[in-house]
């Protein structure tokens, strides 16, 4: 399948410190250290990792919406600074997102109708309020909802059904690529099966690349094609769904898989299978391999060299010496 977003070695540090006395940084957080990797058309790219491992902030980077502070994006081949350089609305219409909390990302003084309306009257997509209401419903009808709820508020929902008004929002303008950044998380078990099924189905109807972001890997290996596992900034593991879910090459891609609670009897020692410790801070991160400090199968190498990302099987990459 060809590609459609592209990242090589991307970096982005944000600035600690500087102010009113000194403009200069007294540090820097890590937030992405080097990401590589591609959305093909019509597929999903899951990324997984603990919190604070910089998935969200490389969701934000693919859409253009934070500047990277090194390495280079591409959509359909084409660099990303210069697209938004050259015509940003344009790439807008391309390339969407929802977000995690539906209730915080729809605005509480809009009806349905101008959250959903509003990019296409802003992208002269709509000529007259009539084609803008038939158009929000066919939008509406499309992700579940009714006519009916075109002049309701946010608060007048469930939560489910906020996040399926985001969705039609994110569909608006007709965009090529979404990001979901953990669109079911703030959701009931039963709603978050309803709203993933509702993805894929627009997945298909529309022929939507996605990047999936979410910490539940039964979540994402129900969603994704292929499945990118991050650390403290780095893609530590990258490979299609069936081959990293079956075998996983790097110690923490083990590590979360183990982490999984399963009901059995007996029951299961957790305990033993929960990473021990916690994700180190992007501000001073850990020499060598970022995962080291907690890993069981750690050496000297692993602790001085930063191991390379390679292709150790067709489409399998891993950044790990012990591979």
């Amino acid at each position: 399948m060809p590609t459609l977003v592209s990242a090589e070695k991307v970096l982005k540090h944000f600035p600690i410190g500087g102010g009113i006395l000194t403009s200069k940084p007294t540090g820097w957080v890590r937030a992405v250290d080097g990401v590589s990797l591609s959305v093909e058309k019509g597929r999903t790219l899951g990324l997984v990792g603990e919190s604070g491992s910089g998935k969200s902030t490389t969701g934000l980077l693919l859409l253009g919406l934070l500047k990277p502070s090194g390495g280079r994006i591409f959509f359909e081949g084409e660099p990303l600074e210069e697209l938004l350089r050259r015509d940003p609305r344009r790439f807008r219409r391309r390339a969407q997102i929802v977000f995690q909390n539906p209730f915080a990302s729809l605005n509480p003084r809009m009806t349905v109708k101008d959250i959903v309306g509003r990019g296409m009257k802003l992208h002269g997509l709509v000529e007259s309020d009539r084609e803008l209401d038939e158009r929000v419903a066919a939008l509406l009808s499309e992700v579940g909802l009714k006519e009916e709820h075109l002049n309701r508020y946010p608060h007048e929902f469930s939560g489910g059904q906020r996040q399926r008004i985001a969705i039609a929002r994110a569909l608006a303008l007709n965009p090529e690529f979404i990001v979901l950044d953990e669109p079911t998380s703030a959701l009931d078990v039963s709603v978050q099966a309803q709203i993933l099924n509702l993805l894929k189905g627009l997945q298909r109807l529309r022929e939507l690349s996605y990047l999936f972001i979410s910490h539940n890997l039964a979540v994402v290996r129900h969603m994704s094609h292929e499945v990118a596992v991050m650390y403290l900034g780095k893609v530590m593991e990258s490979a299609p769904k069936d081959s990293l879910f079956s075998d996983p090459l790097h110690p923490y891609t083990q590590a979360l898989l183990k982490s999984i609670p399963k009901i059995s009897f007996p029951p299961e020692d957790i305990e033993k299978k929960v990473i021990e410790g916690d994700i180190p801070s992007p501000v001073n991160p850990p020499s060598g391999c970022p995962f080291n400090p907690r890993c069981r199968r750690a050496v000297d190498i692993c602790r001085a060299e930063m191991p390379d990302f390679r292709e150790v099987m067709p489409g399998h990459w891993v950044a790990c010496h012990l591979v």
